[in-house]
């Protein structure tokens, strides 16, 4: 089975890899010239276009940053669509608004297949293939290329028959993450500023019902790794908006995500949209006017 990979940054080079592994056939497209020519390094042939992709493919994967880049990658003079037949599936892995993906499916009927499968666990989960993907689409569809997501994820879940599913699925996941990571921050920063030792924080509320994923793996690189996660901060910025357009779409609350929202734009402003997001950490320091890594037991 041919399978394409369009966008491989570090999300989907990683995934590149692993279909590969799997003994697929993959082949990738990026349009920076230097990712195309270091995919031969995980057995990637690379396509001139999205359309040479879809042309040579059974099912692509589509990996990018946002909805611009997505509508481009399909929609293009030389996207996806131009390639595809009505038998190619289009499998959305990217995190982009739950309007856009609909609106995309809406508009592929007749041309070709989709299956929304947004993805979470990071980049260290698209390393060790233990993403979680939450997959939406007709039940069938889902079954036939089930090999395919498990060659990349280690839980598959059926949120839905519909495009959009899987999509506003992460969306909340995402802005959950985010909300749990900048109340993390607060506290952390207060905890540390109060006279506790920040990774003795970790350890205790990481084991207590304060935890968190955000917790025990973003907050600690605020002061082990410089704030560097491999999880951009505007990739925080756009899961973000898109929250606040779903409820929004909907009529439903979202006081919290607006304030993180908020926060986030306070970081993309100060970094010029740059770094990552433990980034967030560095925001609650600054409005706090306290830097946990001015501590002396911190590196």
């Amino acid at each position: 089975m041919h399978i394409g990979m369009m966008g491989l940054g570090q999300m989907g080079w990683n995934l590149a890899k692993n279909l590969s592994v799997a003994g697929y056939s993959v082949v990738g497209f990026d349009p920076r010239p230097d990712s195309r020519e270091r995919m031969a390094e995980i057995n990637v042939k690379a396509a001139a276009s999205p359309a040479e992709l879809a042309a040579v493919t059974d099912a692509a994967v589509l990996m990018v940053l946002n909805t611009e880049q997505a509508e481009a990658a399909v929609w293009a003079e030389n996207g996806f669509a131009a390639g595809a037949d009505k038998d190619q599936t289009l499998i959305i892995m990217s995190s982009l608004s739950p309007v856009f993906v609909r609106a995309l499916a809406v508009r592929a009927k007749g041309k070709f297949r989709v299956l929304d499968a947004p993805v979470s666990g990071g980049v260290e989960g698209a390393r060790a293939a233990t993403l979680t993907i939450m997959a939406s689409g007709p039940a069938a569809l889902q079954h036939a290329l089930m090999p395919v997501l498990r060659a990349m994820g280690k839980n598959v879940i059926n949120v839905g028959d519909e495009a959009g599913l899987g999509a506003t699925m992460k969306t909340i996941n995402q802005a959950m993450l985010f909300a749990a990571l900048a109340s993390a921050a607060e506290m952390v920063v207060a905890g540390v500023k109060a006279g506790l030792d920040p990774d003795t924080i970790i350890k205790v509320i990481s084991i207590s019902s304060g935890g968190s994923w955000a917790l025990e793996h973003r907050v600690p690189l605020a002061w082990q790794t410089d704030y560097a996660s491999g999880a951009t901060l505007a990739i925080a910025a756009k899961d973000m908006r898109s929250a606040l357009e779903l409820a929004d779409s909907l009529g439903t609350s979202a006081t919290l995500a607006r304030e993180v929202r908020r926060l986030v734009d306070i970081g993309m402003a100060r970094h010029q949209g740059q770094g990552d997001d433990p980034l967030m950490v560095e925001i609650i320091e600054q409005l706090s006017d306290f830097y946990i890594r001015s501590r002396s037991n911190c590196p």
